[in-house]
């Protein structure tokens, strides 16, 4: 599969996780008005949260924002090649192929992976 194709279907499923997000923000805006008409009252408060529908747009909040997090920080590293530390004991050599490589190089020449010294 293309690497564009990859980072559009990651990123709509990060869209995604993020439009899960909304019924919770919405709510506790709602929320926030009515504790704002009686901030001395904190057991209204407890009364709005302690509901079942509070619960489970806030269960739905953190699993939207999981989703988003992990689709979008593939998004972004899809197609980045893992750097390569190179087997140091001797002569070096690629750990990816095990082809000899002068020290300092950038790329294995055999497999073209990138090495981090």
């Amino acid at each position: 599969m293309p690497v564009t194709v990859r980072r559009a279907i990651y990123g709509l499923l990060s869209v995604l996780g993020f439009a899960m997000t909304i019924p919770f923000m919405l709510s506790s805006r709602s929320l926030e008005a009515q504790l704002g008409a009686n901030p001395f009252d904190p057991a209204a408060g407890l009364e709005l949260t302690s509901t079942q529908a509070f619960q489970q747009q806030s269960l739905l909040f953190l699993v939207g924002l999981t989703l988003a997090a992990c689709f979008l920080y593939l998004a972004l590293s899809v197609g980045i090649r893992k750097g390569w530390r190179p087997q140091e004991n001797g002569t070096p050599r690629c750990s990816r192929c095990g082809a000899e490589i002068p020290f300092g190089v950038a790329h294995c020449a055999a497999c073209e992976q990138r090495l981090t010294w």
